[in-house]
């Protein structure tokens, strides 16, 4: 077991090793909004870029119109539909979007109408086909949280929980944390007895009796020592659930134990069904399949997938009469965004595809992780708002991910955002468990790699990272060349504030991540109609029209958030346009005005449903009243007001609560100052100087007592009214007790910050 320990205690070090220095080292990269710290790790970040690439290439698509043509036919009894695909057809790897089914231009379209137009029926003809549906394997603990992800959108983390307590609390099903879909070869009778103890369970009686009377199909593929590593495949123990046994917990139950029937079933049969219409050099496709033989599927049941009105036809070929046609306009769509089941995938095969059951177990020894971590690990992404999952359960990389995996990769340091070479790294893992490799030489692979890490991001100079990129077009306010930088497209005339050409195009801006190919195309043509990747402030998708300003600012066009119409019940007037009327949707607030900008306000923010009482004064009154029990993307609950600005809904934050050991004075009744810019009242409180009225948009709140010196009612006056006052020497650090002299200012949120004098 020596070989064991040291891969165990190889992967804490090398964890820690690179985790620690990276992360350190990490501040070295553009910070977040909310100034949390960056973190680096090597399955993490590896796993993050593969998020990051997918969601590029969603970002990046560009939509191409084609035609579908859908007809129905009729020949005796049978009656369908079938989709135009062209014959002889091949993909084209430079155009991803031309695809058999799809009509790109206007030549090919005329063509079948003219087909379609001219006399004669179609001859229909079918070809029938068997087709074999092998029995699942039993779990692993990857395969499991994937399909439950497929079936129920559970979380990996979720699904996890659920299986490590069917072992510990109920002792119902095998233990969890497992890698092998096999059993070892001396179980033979563990499962005939796990058979004989569910026989005693009604769900399940009818399968075992079949497989008791049958036999066991796949015993030599089931029972595989070879397979088998530190732990066997996740199967049911054979004891009785307790009484009242429900929820998640009976629903995994159910899952792994039916799971574990059908892998003892023989194949299942299906009767493929093509059935092709030709007139001329065209053709019309359709597809049935329907179940012959049962096999495992009596199991886990499937339904047909044979369309109404399929029937037969009455000859084998026949005519068949085209009752109908329709083109429907199209334009193609971007990748589905990745769920928890393709990114697990995708983390056990080191970012790739693959479908194949034996390269995916040669694959398994360079994937990313292990599955009792890759939970884990996708918890921290979405905890550190590195990635964000949606309610439907689709994953997607948010802004400051993607900018993390940019900058890391031009730096560069190529071994933490890479799967492949993460997953090798895996590998050697494995080698160092087999005995094959020592733990030294693997360590100091590690230590060295993690020095290299180091030294680039601590050296790299952030001004030359987009120095090879070519400029993304001409800046629409000077004609200037717009060049990339990490947080934005900018003019090569900006100077900085206030200086030279003002034009900023920021890549993180209006609820979207503007990838270079989307960003080159809004700063060509100005504006993008039915523009997709846009997130609403719940977290869910929408598209949103766009015009690009001269000074690239990006603004929507319409709400971006569904359309409202006229059954769709009135609020009040649209604060925005003054055309308009507010209409309360099924998901959001909206004008129903297309031309207006009001960008619309979902209807649950924050996990938390906004009724149309709350919502009025927002679109009345400018801000709501203060609203509880929101909950943030770290699960935090929180308070806020909603306020109307410009064209959107933002949340404004009340002040916070003094602390509870804040230094408490006498308080003085009275006014002690008005602030200039919103000439609300300022009075003084046991802890602060803060606003009379809690309903103004003044954001003045200044401690009593900063850095350990009393402020006086007239150095809080003088602070309020000519935005600072000092400087003073009596301040004291809280990190280090020592004295420091300082000025205090207001910042332009209306914060207290301190002005240190030049060092001389």
């Amino acid at each position: 077991y020596q070989a064991l320990s040291d891969a165990a205690y190889s992967r804490s070090q090398a964890d820690w090793i690179i985790g620690m220095n990276g992360s350190r080292i990490a501040t070295r990269l553009p910070q977040n909004r909310d100034r949390s710290a960056n973190s680096l790790g090597r399955v993490q970040t590896a796993t993050l870029a593969m998020v990051v690439d997918h969601e590029l290439e969603v970002l990046s698509h560009v939509p191409v119109p084609y035609w579908q043509l859908n007809a129905s036919f009729a020949a005796g009894d049978a009656r369908w539909v079938g989709r135009w695909e062209r014959k002889g057809h091949k993909d084209d790897p430079e155009r991803p979007e031309y695809k058999a089914h799809r009509i790109m231009d206007a030549t090919e379209k005329e063509s079948i109408e003219s087909m379609l137009a001219s006399e004669g029926d179609f001859t229909v003809e079918e070809h029938r086909r068997t087709k074999k549906e092998q029995p699942p394997l039993n779990f692993d603990l990857t395969t499991l949280q994937k399909r439950a992800n497929s079936m129920w959108s559970w979380s990996a983390k979720r699904t996890l929980g659920v299986a490590q307590d069917l072992y510990d609390k109920f002792k119902l099903t095998t233990y969890p944390r497992t890698d092998s879909k096999h059993l070892p070869e001396d179980m033979h009778e563990t499962v005939a007895k796990t058979l004989d103890q569910l026989s005693g369970q009604p769900d399940y009686a009818e399968h075992v009796n079949r497989l008791q009377s049958e036999g066991l199909s796949n015993a030599k593929r089931n029972f595989n020592n070879a397979k088998v590593s530190d732990h066997y495949a996740i199967v049911p123990t054979g004891q009785t659930p307790p009484k009242n046994f429900g929820g998640d917990h009976a629903k995994l139950y159910d899952l792994i134990t039916r799971n574990f029937l059908a892998s003892w079933h023989p194949p299942a049969e299906w009767t493929v069904t093509k059935r092709t219409a030709t007139k001329g050099e065209h053709q019309f496709l359709k597809d049935a399949e329907a179940l012959a033989t049962p096999g495992w599927r009596a199991v886990v049941p499937k339904k047909d997938k044979v369309p109404e009105g399929w029937g037969s036809l009455p000859g084998n070929p026949c005519p068949a009469a085209l009752e109908s046609h329709e083109f429907s306009e199209e334009l193609s769509k971007p990748k589905n965004r990745l769920k928890e089941a393709s990114l697990l995938q995708l983390m056990e095969h080191a970012g790739k595809h693959i479908e194949d059951d034996e390269l995916a177990d040669a694959m398994k020894e360079k994937g990313l992780g292990t599955p009792a971590t890759r939970a884990d690990t996708i918890e921290k992404l979405l905890n550190r708002n590195y990635i964000r999952r949606s309610r439907n359960g689709t994953i997607s990389a948010a802004p400051h991910g993607i900018r993390m995996i940019d900058v890391l990769r031009r730096i560069p340091v190529e071994w933490i955002t890479s799967a492949e070479l993460t997953g090798d790294m895996e590998a050697s893992l494995l080698s160092v468990q087999h005995g094959e490799t020592p733990m030294q030489d693997y360590m100091e692979k590690i230590i060295q790699q993690t020095k290299t890490m180091v030294d680039r991001i601590r050296d790299h100079d952030r001004n030359t990272l987009y120095l090879n990129e070519t400029s993304l077009g001409a800046c629409p306010s000077c004609s200037g060349n717009i060049m990339e930088n990490p947080l934005a497209y900018q003019c090569e005339h900006n100077e900085g504030r206030d200086k030279g050409c003002s034009f900023v195009f920021w890549k993180d801006t209006s609820g979207r991540w503007f990838d270079r190919t989307t960003a080159a195309r809004l700063i060509e043509t100005g504006s993008l109609e039915n523009l997709h990747g846009f997130f609403s402030q719940a977290g869910e998708g929408y598209e949103a029209s766009v015009e690009l300003k001269k000074d690239g600012k990006v603004m929507s066009k319409g709400s971006g958030s569904g359309e409202a119409s006229e059954d769709d019940e009135i609020l009040c007037p649209c604060p925005v346009c003054d055309h308009g009327s507010i209409r309360i949707t099924k998901t959001a607030y909206l004008c129903d005005n297309p031309e207006c900008t009001f960008r619309g306000m979902q209807n649950i923010m924050c996990k938390r449903v906004v009724t149309p009482e709350e919502a009025k004064p927002i679109f009345t009154e400018g801000k709501s009243t203060l609203l509880e029990d929101f909950t943030s993307r770290r699960n935090k609950p929180f308070n806020a007001y909603l306020k109307l600005d410009k064209n959107r809904v933002k949340y404004d934050f009340p002040p916070r609560a003094a602390a509870a050991d804040a230094k408490r004075f006498p308080v003085v009744p009275g006014v002690v100052a008005v602030c200039p810019k919103t000439k609300a009242n300022i009075i003084e409180t046991e802890t602060h100087y803060t606003v009379e009225d809690s309903s103004s948009d003044c954001k003045i709140h200044i401690e009593r007592c900063i850095s350990k010196r009393d402020l006086t009612r007239d150095e809080a006056k003088t602070l309020i009214e000519t935005g600072s006052v000092g400087p003073f020497d009596d301040f004291v650090s809280k990190k280090t007790s020592n004295p420091f002299s300082a000025s205090l200012y207001l910042k332009k949120n209306q914060s207290v910050g301190y002005k240190f004098a030049k060092r001389s």
